[in-house]
């Protein structure tokens, strides 16, 4: 190791531990790894699968087809790999890292796993040598380049997590239910009432009556809501700054009573910039409240990963299951095809209404597909899922939805629902619902039918 090892990155330190390290070594490793690679990924699943927080968020299919011939070629790779090849190396590393942080593997059972990898593959140089000093040296090695591919891995859990956040933190701003374009609107026009006013008592002459905008009807909105809303955005950090500089002159031109030369200028200057400021976060919180489909009101399925993730967390750390619901009208497209897809619209309205009528307040709705809709039932379990489809679709099917016609359309709901129970996870789950979903459609429409045994 080179005195200057420890301010070098961490791809120069993979490529100078590469290059540091006797050939013959390097060689020791490879064959150990040709010898032992397939029993090390067998080792590495197995853990995995009998650890009881990882198993759930496994599916057999998806270990066999993707993710063992990737860890296989992840362990080959960092010993296969040459130095001149560290980028491509990590760029592999950080797809690893992905897929098991996609499937939100915690990372501290990745870090057993990898622990029991190393384990089998120190047996293995044991085994191949019995020169000690080369097995130091094999070792060292071994731990040196699996901490390595480590650091890059992380990387993408990194990335997941701040995703994650994100998103968790744009769909508490739009379960708040806040109308934000009404929102804007109404307080764009109180920085406009402001605005006039501190103008009128600059033309006036009157430096006493300037108001600031914290006294203001839009400063009050900003201070106990507005920040709240804003939160963690760049734009919400500078406004409040400005707002607190231009407030510092304002209130020193009132205790000394003279307006300076060049304020109006520089009032008109920030006023310019706040509006700017104002407007783009504001049109940074329309994206998120995109989150909502704009016809039925409903969530779209933006948030719907979200959703069902803190739903199992929950239902894992309480032991509290719950339930999911699809929901699919019956026949749509001849309802379509006979009114018009205005009417199809109107229908899909009614149907959200009726949906949101027989749901409780703490339960979540979506619209899944043109016409279907999926509910999530927290600490619901099967029993009362199938009560509640059952409840929704009797609604609809006893009330009819008038048109401005005057004709009367008659819909009619099949459904599917299945329950978390911690063996499974959320593709797993919504998959189980859509196979209930069908089966109810095969077996005659205006049913709802589970794929578990009620209990």
């Amino acid at each position: 190791m080179s005195p200057a090892f420890i301010t070098l990155s961490p791809l120069d330190q993979m490529k100078e531990t590469m290059n540091e390290t006797p050939a013959h070594v390097r060689e020791l490793l490879r064959a150990v790894v040709t010898q032992s690679g397939p029993t090390c990924v067998n080792l590495f699943y197995s853990a995995l699968f009998q650890h009881k927080r990882a198993a759930i968020f496994l599916e057999k299919e998806t270990v066999e087809v993707k993710m063992r011939p990737q860890l296989l070629a992840w362990i080959q790779s960092l010993f296969f790999t040459d130095a001149d090849h560290v980028e491509d190396l990590s760029e592999l590393q950080c797809r690893v890292g992905a897929v098991h942080a996609q499937l939100e593997i915690p990372t501290d059972i990745v870090v057993y796993g990898i622990y029991i990898i190393k384990q089998a593959l120190i047996e293995g140089i044991k085994a191949a040598t019995s020169d000690k000093d080369d097995v130091i040296a094999a070792i060292i090695y071994l731990n040196n380049m699996m901490d390595f591919a480590f650091k890059f891995m992380i990387k993408a859990y990194d990335v997941s997590f701040r995703k994650k956040v994100e998103s968790d933190e744009a769909f508490r701003l739009v379960s708040l239910g806040h109308n934000i374009s009404y929102e804007k609107e109404t307080q764009i026009s109180t920085f406009s009432g402001w605005s006039t006013q501190a103008f009128y008592c600059l033309c006036k002459g009157h430096p006493e009556d300037l108001p600031t905008i914290a006294e203001s009807e839009f400063g009050l909105w900003l201070t106990h809501k507005g920040m709240s809303l804003f939160k963690g955005t760049h734009e919400a950090n500078e406004i409040q700054r400005k707002v607190r500089e231009l407030d510092a002159k304002i209130t020193a031109i009132r205790q000394s009573g003279v307006i300076p030369s060049d304020f109006p200028t520089e009032l008109h200057k920030a006023i310019t910039k706040l509006t700017f400021l104002i407007g783009r976060v504001f049109r940074h919180l329309e994206e998120v409240e995109n989150g909502r489909d704009p016809l039925t009101k409903v969530f779209n399925r933006r948030f719907l990963d979200v959703v069902i993730q803190n739903e199992i967390t929950f239902a894992l750390t309480h032991e509290k299951p719950f339930s999911l619901v699809i929901l699919d009208i019956d026949h749509f497209k001849k309802i379509n095809d006979r009114f018009g897809h205005l009417v199809g619209d109107e229908v899909l309205c009614f149907v959200a209404e009726i949906i949101a009528a027989n749901v409780r307040a703490n339960d979540f709705i979506f619209r899944y597909g043109g016409e279907e809709f999926l509910i999530v039932l927290t600490e619901a379990p099967l029993a009362d899922g199938l009560a509640c489809a059952e409840r929704i679709r009797h609604a609809l099917a006893e009330q009819a939805l008038t048109l401005s016609s005057n004709d009367q359309v008659h819909v009619t709901l099949s459904g599917g629902v299945t329950t978390f129970e911690g063996e499974t996870n959320a593709r797993l789950l919504i998959h189980q619902a859509d196979e209930a979903l069908y089966k109810a459609k095969n077996n005659g429409r205006n049913r709802i039918v589970t794929t578990h045994h009620a209990s």
